[in-house]
């Protein structure tokens, strides 16, 4: 069963910002700008043909607000029905979207501790309560500690990246279920990193209205994209709608993710070269009574070591970088190592290597 809404109240008679659809021929209700990309820039034959060739068109046009065919063709991928997707301009904005209209009884918000740094920082930088649950040393969920936050708190919204960021494990899918159903508000169930991974809570969303699952193409091969999108309940999915910045998914990154959802298979040979290369960097670590490594559900791996400010300017001097959290307290002497190339992981495990022989 879904409890009601928390939506803000000034969101309840709220009308959001009404875009006209965009197939006319002559568009002249957006003051958009009439002349054609080609005219204006003299392009050559063989720029022409690559644009013509991925069906990027009109760029002086603005982008189609309603998303109909990626949303149709995304949809029916996860056997889902109409009105239960939502478009960001990456995770940010939809993390953005969740907080700034599904906070109205409470004003709390849960994560876990250390997760994604954008839930606490977009709850504080809008004057809600943040809620951090620490996980254990070992980076594990700690059920009895959440359950407990909820119960004492009622949080409108709860936050779970899993696999989390930047720990790289995914939490037992019937931990989860136990949260979803003690929590009156919504749960967000991040699942950034989850092609890496062997589970996903999508499945638990027909049963769950209460549950939001947060997806992002930035992961997989298209960054430079800026697509995440929301599933859930379409009464949920309608609130956050509300908000919804108009034409905030380009028509480059419409035509791009919906070419990938036509064949999202062609992502898996790649996807397995890289859990591949986690393996064998993971074992690599692991030899090294120097480091701590962390179990990873991800592509990346945490270490943690004394020395860690020591390696991490070593592997800078090689012209290698990976990301240190040196300012986080939870995180003092922790690394964590992007999966690269089979080439990549060779000069990083080469560096390591020589590092340690100093």
């Amino acid at each position: 069963m879904l409890n009601k809404i928390r939506l803000k109240k000034s969101l309840k008679t709220f009308e959001a910002y009404s875009a006209d659809e965009t197939n006319y021929s002559f568009r002249l209700n957006a003051n958009e700008f009439p002349f054609d990309y080609d005219e204006i820039f003299n392009l050559t034959k063989k720029e022409k043909a690559f644009l013509n060739e991925i069906n990027i068109r009109n760029i002086n046009r603005y982008p189609d607000p309603f998303q109909k065919e990626l949303r149709s063709i995304i949809l029916n991928n996860y056997n889902l029905k109409k009105g239960q997707i939502l478009f960001g301009n990456g995770s940010d904005e939809l993390i953005l979207y969740i907080l700034l209209t599904l906070t109205g009884k409470t004003s709390k918000v849960l994560y876990l501790d250390p997760s994604f740094s954008m839930y606490k920082i977009l709850t504080k930088g809008l004057g809600l309560k943040g809620i951090g649950v620490p996980l254990t040393s070992e980076f594990k969920l700690n059920l009895k500690k959440v359950i407990k936050e909820i119960r004492l708190n009622d949080p409108d919204v709860i936050f779970i990246a899993s696999p989390n960021n930047p720990t790289g494990n995914s939490f037992k899918k019937e931990d989860i279920i136990k949260i979803v159903e003690c929590s009156k508000g919504i749960v967000v169930i991040d699942e950034a990193y989850s092609d890496y991974s062997s589970t996903s809570c999508i499945d638990l969303l027909r049963k769950n209205k209460n549950l939001l699952i947060m997806k992002t193409m930035s992961k997989i091969g298209f960054a430079s994209l800026r697509l995440g999108f929301l599933l859930g309940d379409r009464a949920v999915i309608s609130s956050i709608n509300k908000l919804r910045l108009p034409y905030n998914i380009s028509t480059f990154s419409q035509i791009i993710a919906y070419k990938f959802f036509q064949k999202p298979s062609v992502i898996n040979g790649y996807i397995e070269e890289i859990k591949d290369q986690r393996t064998q960097l993971y074992d690599f670590l692991k030899t090294l009574p120097e480091i701590k490594v962390f179990d990873s559900d991800s592509n990346f791996i945490l270490i943690k070591l004394k020395k860690s400010k020591e390696l991490y300017k070593f592997l800078t001097k090689k012209n290698i970088i990976i990301k240190n959290f040196f300012s986080v307290v939870r995180l003092q002497d922790c690394l964590r190592i992007t999966i690269g190339t089979s080439k990549e992981n060779k000069k990083l495990i080469s560096s390591i290597r020589h590092f340690f022989k100093k």
